[in-house]
């Protein structure tokens, strides 16, 4: 499974035991050597990202950073996060580091919650052909917000909100080793415009989605570097003019990371996320449609609807690992 969350502006979303939580935080660690401008501090990381610039010194307390950072993503994710960074990980050459933490936590749309006494192992079949037996969830209600496209479904699941209206979409190929082909048409599309909002109430002779529970380890700058793309190469100091005054001429060569888990049941969804950023010095549209089973390979991705701001994307490739 790989899962990618996105986490733009500090944020706190919780209007009442049945609703949605979402909350959005942000972290900055700065080695004590170089000054941070107070324009920037006041103006940028108080002001636009809500949170405390924290003074550090990574060249002789590098562990103590780690575990202050390890500490701040634990609570940023609600415990669901742990030891992001391992001690001795951090160079005593590092200059700064940027992070950003979500979480994630709704219940199903009362009307279309699953039953978890229909809940029954079934197969799901992996890429490699083979099959394991996993949970399966469903309902009595038949009748989903779903849609038919070229070699793909869409299927719409809200969670209950009196305000902001969070929900999860689930795209299932119609293959079974369709997910590369699915994935390739959404990137073909700037946005994911595909039209959510024209899901209309179909009656599905089956439905049936696979719980999962998932945590993902992602080196983003080595995947990118391993696909042949370039990681942004701060070669000169001035790039970070307006946050901190580091020595003329000095490289600052970054790196990012990001750790997720998500848990989707009969009674809703958790996720949780941490980035981390280091710097050392419609033509497709066909009617018939009378089923959903996930029962292969499949993208999900939780979104609000009003915004239209992704805050979870990813592929569940196989239900039966937790990683």
């Amino acid at each position: 499974m790989e899962m990618m969350a996105i986490a733009t502006a500090d944020r706190y979303l919780n209007n009442g035991d049945d609703e949605p939580v979402l909350c959005l935080v942000n972290g900055a660690w700065f080695d004590q050597r170089f000054t941070l401008k107070p324009s920037y501090k006041e103006d940028v990381l108080e002001g636009v990202y809500g949170c405390k610039a924290m003074m550090v010194d990574f060249v002789t307390r590098g562990d103590e950073v780690v575990d202050e950072i390890n500490s701040w993503a634990e609570t940023a994710s609600r415990g669901l996060i742990k030891n992001i960074l391992q001690r001795g990980s951090l160079s005593r050459d590092m200059a700064l580091i940027l992070a950003n933490g979500l979480y994630f936590k709704g219940k199903w749309e009362h009307d279309l919650k699953f039953d978890a006494n229909l809940t029954k192992n079934r197969p799901f079949y992996l890429l490699n052909g083979d099959t394991v037996s996993v949970p399966f969830m469903t309902s009595r209600k038949k009748y989903r917000r779903c849609r038919s496209f070229d070699g793909f479904k869409v299927l719409h699941i809200p969670y209950q909100s009196k305000s902001k209206q969070f929900s999860m979409y689930f795209f299932l190929p119609d293959e079974r080793d369709g997910l590369q082909n699915l994935l390739d048409k959404l990137i073909s599309v700037s946005g994911y415009s595909y039209e959510y909002s024209c899901l209309s109430e179909t009656k599905l002779d089956e439905f049936w989605i696979p719980k999962f529970k998932f945590s993902y380890d992602f080196d983003v700058s080595s995947t990118m570097m391993e696909m042949g793309m370039s990681f942004p190469v701060m070669e000169n100091s001035e790039d970070f003019a307006e946050m901190v005054e580091i020595f003329k001429g000095l490289p600052l060569f970054g790196y990012m990371i990001q750790k997720a888990c998500i848990e989707v049941d009969e009674k809703g969804t958790v996720a949780a996320a941490v980035t981390m950023m280091g710097f050392p010095t419609c033509s497709m549209y066909r009617p018939k449609n009378t089923s959903f089973v996930a029962d292969h390979p499949f993208m999900f991705m939780i979104m609000e609807d009003i915004s239209k701001l992704v805050i979870f994307t990813g592929a569940v490739l196989d239900p039966s690992k937790g990683k």
